[in-house]
C-alpha cells in the first residue's frame, strides 16, 4: 500500500465516523448496550483464532504467553497496557526458551 492510498482509506475512515456522529440520532438505551458489550466478545473471538496454527496446532509458547499476559492486564480496561503486558510476556519467554 502506498502512503496517498492509506491517507484516504484514513480521511474516508474518519469522515464516515464523524458524520455518521453528527447525523445519525442516538440510539435506543437497550441498543446502545448491547452494541456496548460487543468489542470484548469480538476481540476475545480474535485472540482465541490466533492460537490456532493453520494447521490446527496450538501455536508456541511464546505467542500463548503473550495471550497470557494481555489477558492478565485486561482488568486495567486499557488497550495499551494490553499490549504491552504481551509484548513483554512474549518478549521474556522468548529470550528465556532460547
Amino acid at each position: 500500500m502506498t502512503p496517498e492510498l492509506i491517507l484516504a482509506l484514513a480521511a474516508m475512515t474518519f469522515a464516515s465516523r464523524a458524520l455518521a456522529l453528527a447525523y445519525l440520532p442516538a440510539l435506543p438505551i437497550r441498543l446502545a448496550v448491547i452494541l456496548d458489550r460487543m468489542p470484548p466478545a469480538l476481540f476475545a473471538g480474535l485472540a482465541a483464532i490466533s492460537l490456532i496454527d493453520p494447521e490446527g496446532a496450538v501455536v508456541g509458547v511464546p505467542i500463548l504467553a503473550a495471550a497470557g499476559g494481555a489477558l492478565l492486564a485486561s482488568p486495567r480496561r486499557s488497550l495499551p497496557v494490553c499490549l504491552a503486558a504481551g509484548l513483554v510476556a512474549y518478549a521474556v519467554v522468548a529470550v528465556l526458551s532460547g
